[in-house]
């Protein structure tokens, strides 16, 4: 196996592997690690089947995907709220009541889409994904999901500004 050439993969998928772990487990920290190290411990593993012709960010993302499912299969409870902590910070590296205020209306207008516009959003905006890449890993057009994607930010909008009052 090529050391390098998953050292690279590991550093061009992390960060976005581990936002999609984190939102789905209610943004808790310490479930979101542990299962992203397992997800990347199988991809370690099974590198040696990587097809590079594939996208890496598809392969990948079904990984974590199918983790996530047998996680869920195997855990059959709703997620401790008292467990759920979150990441963002000011600029002094503290948050500011402000700021979690915000980021609390943001997960709250979020919470009120539908599943599937929800799961763009979150994949385009908060997991940083491109159309492309979408595209690979729904098994959609990439024109359709720009388009679904534009609907489902005009709903959160919406939802966020009227979280507002």
């Amino acid at each position: 196996m090529d050391k390098h050439a998953f050292e690279q993969f590991y550093k061009v998928n992390i960060d976005r592997i581990y936002r999609y772990v984190f939102f789905r487990v209610g943004r808790n920290v310490s479930v979101a690690e542990d299962l992203v190290s397992e997800i990347f411990m199988k991809a370690l593993k099974n590198f040696h089947k990587f097809d590079p012709e594939i996208s890496q960010s598809a392969w990948i993302y079904r990984i974590a995907h199918n983790h996530l499912a047998n996680y869920f299969r195997d855990q059959k409870r709703d997620v401790d709220l008292e467990d759920v902590s979150f990441t963002l910070v000011g600029e002094d590296g503290r948050k500011t009541f402000e700021d979690r205020e915000e980021e609390m209306k943001l997960y709250e207008a979020l919470e009120t889409l539908p599943p599937e516009d929800r799961k763009l959003v979150t994949m385009k905006y908060l997991e940083g994904y491109s159309y492309k890449e979408m595209a690979l890993m729904i098994e959609k057009k990439s024109d359709a999901l720009k388009v679904a994607t534009h609907r489902a930010m005009k709903k959160l909008k919406v939802c966020f500004s009227s979280n507002d009052n």
